[in-house]
């Protein structure tokens, strides 16, 4: 019986400039939603095609 099925090593495995742009992503945003609270602006999101307005904390 011939498996024709694709090693799972080849599935997992992620190309190394995405991960540091995955990780840079989320590190602006962190930068981003810092920026809004000092401003008192909102960050907008999009999520699952709706968008969001995040307004900061007035604490």
């Amino acid at each position: 019986m011939s498996d024709n099925k694709t090693n799972v090593t080849d599935q997992t495995q992620r190309d190394p400039d995405l991960i540091n742009a995955e990780v840079a992503m989320k590190r602006a945003a962190i930068k981003a939603r810092k920026l809004a609270q000092m401003s008192g602006t909102a960050v907008v999101t999009m999520k699952n095609g709706v968008i969001n307005e995040e307004y900061p904390s007035h604490t």
